[in-house]
């Protein structure tokens, strides 16, 4: 088995198999269940899904920040630029850890020490990965901001967190990611704290930035987001991958219940997430509680195998009704019955008129 990506050889990071768990009092919660993908260099990886699905537990994995315990990494692989992740020394995965892959946070404001400039915490994110002097670390400070669009970067490198606005936060911690040189940066819902317009220019600045070249793993809710800068999507649900392909794919023709599900509940590309509504399966397909096509086949031990979609080998689904030996036809008439639905009710539709 592979990490299910593009199979290039341009290929960065590979996950296979990854499985975390996380051990409560009462309960072992199986936060992400045997997840794989791949990331190539220059590319933009979208992770969609719910609340609670296991997106950002997938990624503090990658790189052991997830809090262990409670959390413990139980099984899979984790391959970057070739070298196994999981079977290096915790000083040299702190290497890699900030060197070559970067994380960005949600909250800009729990990232950023309140104590110290802007300049000082991105002077010592270089500092720490390369053997370049303070003089030289501020002045790579003062271009990093101008590179994320802080205007009058010379004068606000000795500003203080506090003095910034929440969007002007979120690029000062983008500044910090991006000090090393890393070749891929891992963001968890980087626009969600900020305004429309705000969030525009982030995203321009991220496609900036893989067009030079970076890797960028996001994880987001906003289909916004994804539409406008994803290559390919990873659809979360129940801490596995159901649905995966080119973003335009799967944005024309998608397949998963659950991922139909999500488009729904954005009600085209609204703001809104879709939210659990009953107990998640520990096996089989982990949406089938909620799923009104579920079957028997749907049920069992293993996650059903994904198949493709509309023949396409990049576009995949983890759904018994894409087999060979099965047709998709209800879900995709149930789809257009709700649609056809959902008209004649906004037009008052009938046999009326």
């Amino acid at each position: 088995m592979t990490g299910a990506g593009t199979g290039t050889d341009e290929q960065l990071l590979s996950v296979d198999g990854l499985r975390t768990h996380v051990r409560t009092e009462g309960e072992t919660i199986r936060a992400v269940d045997g997840v794989s993908f791949d990331v190539d260099s220059g590319e933009t990886v979208c992770l969609v899904g719910e609340s609670g699905s296991g997106k950002s537990v997938t990624c503090e994995s990658l790189t052991g920040i997830v809090p262990q315990p409670p959390a413990e990494i139980i099984d899979g692989s984790i391959c970057f630029d070739g070298h196994q992740l999981a079977d290096l020394s915790e000083s040299d995965l702190c290497q890699v850890r900030g060197d070559r892959i970067a994380h960005v946070f949600q909250n800009p404001q729990s990232a950023l020490d309140p104590v110290y400039t802007v300049g000082n915490q991105i002077g010592e994110a270089i500092t720490l990965h390369r053997d370049i002097g303070s003089d030289e670390a501020h002045k790579r400070a003062i271009e990093l901001l101008r590179r994320v669009g802080i205007p009058r970067a010379e004068e606000r490198v000795d500003d203080y967190p506090h003095e910034f606005s929440g969007g002007m936060r979120q690029r000062v911690a983008i500044a910090i990611a991006l000090a090393p040189d890393p070749d891929l940066v891992i963001a968890d819902e980087p626009t969600t704290a900020v305004d429309v317009t705000v969030q525009a220019r982030l995203i321009k600045l991220f496609r900036k930035l893989t067009n030079g070249g970076l890797s960028i793993l996001l994880v987001t809710h906003d289909l916004r987001v994804v539409a406008s800068l994803a290559d390919r999507v990873l659809v979360m649900y129940g801490g596995t991958i159901v649905e995966r392909g080119p973003v335009e794919h799967l944005f024309d023709n998608p397949a998963h219940p659950y991922t139909r599900a999500l488009f729904e509940s954005y009600e085209g590309l609204a703001r809104g997430e879709h939210s659990v509504r009953g107990e998640i399966p520990a096996d089989g397909c982990r949406f089938r509680q909620e799923c009104p096509h579920a079957i028997e086949a749907c049920a069992g031990d293993d996650q059903p195998e994904f198949h493709p979609i509309g023949g396409r080998q990049s576009h995949r689904a983890s759904c018994v009704y894409y087999a060979p030996e099965r047709n998709p036809v209800p879900i995709i008439e149930d789809d257009r019955e709700n649609s056809l639905a959902e008209t004649e009710a906004e037009t008052g539709g009938g046999d009326d008129g």
